[in-house]
């Protein structure tokens, strides 16, 4: 989701050179860590979350984002709020998603 009144244009999150942020190199540099050109190991973020016991063992990005939509729904996020946030529609929220909710209780009426 675009801020209000921003540049329809703009990128929200950029690379350091402005641009567009490339799924690679943020998969490989800011989430799984790499070495640096004097070779010091830098932790991405998930395995700083991995040290710290914050997470068991290496998760991917997209595991990220669906537990995210799962809690979004658990706390009684209307769908289409969720669907607009991920970039996704209502109907795949619903079908993908809400369809495994283990809580499912009918409402008082």
């Amino acid at each position: 989701m675009r801020p209000e009144n921003c540049d329809p244009e703009a990128f929200i999150f950029r690379s350091k050179k402005g641009g567009i942020i490339d799924f690679g190199d943020f998969l490989n540099h800011a989430w799984k860590g790499y070495k640096n050109r004097h070779g010091k190991q830098i932790d991405g973020l998930v395995t700083q979350l991995v040290k710290q016991g914050v997470v068991s063992e290496y998760r991917r990005p997209y595991q990220c984002r669906h537990t995210f939509i799962t809690l979004c729904l658990e706390a009684d996020i209307d769908a289409k709020d969720v669907a607009k946030w991920v970039g996704n529609s209502p109907e795949v929220i619903y079908r993908h998603y809400a369809g495994k909710k283990r809580d499912l209780q009918v409402p008082e009426l």
